[in-house]
């Protein structure tokens, strides 16, 4: 098991995630953990670096990115203080970075330990600059866009609880979009 803190950066307010995960994991299914705990929704290519090399996701669709070597072919020797960047949805980036606190052998599921900011909107970032940026702007720009406020999910009311009875079919989810098993 190896303890894992993730933080989307670039963002005001804090929005982190620490968690659990198992050790044998390749450096795709670490990424598929990360958005799985963030509650990701669409299935935007994404890069991740390791000790500065970048790695795609399976089946990139970014012509820019797709001749990389990919990332669930790489199944990393974690060690604890190994950091890790990561940048999904090329198109309105999300940079996340992913640090391992701590590695021991005992085997265990994954779970959210503890985290603040309850998920990445995707395709909606802009959205979610303006809303750390300041709650006035925020419903500005959601108004001048002609939408309404009940659209976007509310930041601060993440319930661990809930989220780890989701993580694993997420998980789940995103590796079967991704490398289409």
């Amino acid at each position: 098991m190896m303890k894992v803190y993730t933080e989307v950066l670039g963002f005001n307010n804090l929005m982190y995630r620490y968690m659990s995960l198992p050790n044998s994991l390749s450096l795709a299914d670490l990424a598929y953990y990360t958005l799985a705990s963030y509650l990701s929704e669409e299935y935007a290519d994404f890069v991740i670096e390791v000790n500065g090399i970048p790695f795609v996701c399976p089946n990139c669709e970014d012509e820019q990115f797709n001749k990389l070597p990919c990332a669930s072919s790489i199944q990393p020797d974690f060690k604890e203080g190994d950091t890790f960047k990561m940048v999904y949805d090329l198109e309105e980036p999300f940079e996340i970075e992913i640090q391992v606190e701590k590695v021991d052998d005992i085997e265990a599921g994954a779970n959210v330990i503890n985290g603040r900011g309850f998920a990445i909107w995707d395709g909606f970032k802009e959205f979610q600059d303006y809303y750390y940026r300041s709650m006035e702007l925020f419903k500005e720009y959601v108004e001048a866009n002609e939408m309404s406020l009940s659209d976007f999910p509310v930041d601060e009311d993440l319930d661990i609880v809930e989220l780890n009875k989701v993580l694993e079919y997420n998980f789940e989810e995103l590796k079967d979009v991704y490398e289409g098993e």
